[in-house]
C-alpha cells in the first residue's frame, strides 16, 4: 500500500490539473465554469493513463506478473482499471475543475472556456500550472488511491484462482 501511494504522488506531483472558488453573482461559479474547461478540453482524460502508470510500479502489480506474465498482467490490470474510470472520471474532474477555481476566477475561465489558447489568460493558465497541479495532488491522491487498490484487489483475485 505504502507502494502505491509514494507512485501515486510521484506521478501527481508532475501535473496539471484545476480548484474552487467563489462566485461571481451571475449564479456561475468558478468551479462550474472549471468544470465546462475540463470538459470541453478533455483534462481530466489523464485519469486513465495515469492509473496504468502507477498501477505498474505496484508490489501487486510485479505479484500479478509473476503468476501470468508480463503481457496478460498489464492487459488484466488495464482491464479492471478501464472498469472502474467511468465511476472515478466524474470525481476526478470536479476535483481539476476545483483547482483551477481556486487560481483562477469566472472571467478568466470563461475567456479561456471560450477563445482556448487565444485567450489573453492563456499565460497566467499556464504559468499556474505547477501551483494547480499541487492542489490536485492533494485533491486527488486518496481518489486515485481507491481506483488502485479496488482494481488491483481485483486483478490479483482473478489470476491467483
Amino acid at each position: 500500500m505504502k507502494t502505491i501511494f509514494a507512485a501515486i504522488l510521484m506521478v501527481l506531483a508532475s501535473l496539471s490539473t484545476t480548484a474552487y472558488a467563489t462566485g461571481t453573482g451571475t449564479g456561475t461559479s468558478a468551479s462550474d465554469v472549471a468544470l465546462q474547461l475540463v470538459e470541453k478540453y478533455r483534462f481530466g482524460e489523464n485519469l486513465r493513463g495515469m492509473s496504468y502508470e502507477v498501477s505498474a510500479r505496484t508490489e501487486t502489480y510485479g505479484m500479478i506478473v509473476a503468476k501470468v506474465g508480463e503481457q496478460k498482467a498489464k492487459q488484466r490490470v488495464h482491464q479492471e482499471i478501464d472498469k472502474l474510470i467511468p465511476e472515478y472520471q466524474p470525481q476526478w474532474n470536479r476535483n481539476l475543475a476545483q483547482a483551477y477555481a481556486h487560481y483562477m476566477s469566472v472571467e478568466k475561465l470563461q475567456s479561456i472556456v471560450d477563445e482556448g489558447q487565444r485567450s489573453q489568460y492563456s499565460n497566467e493558465f499556464r504559468a499556474k500550472q505547477n501551483d494547480i497541479g499541487a492542489l490536485m495532488q492533494s485533491k486527488s491522491t486518496g481518489l486515485l488511491n481507491d481506483l488502485l487498490t479496488k482494481a488491483m484487489t481485483t486483478a490479483l483475485q482473478s489470476v491467483a484462482q
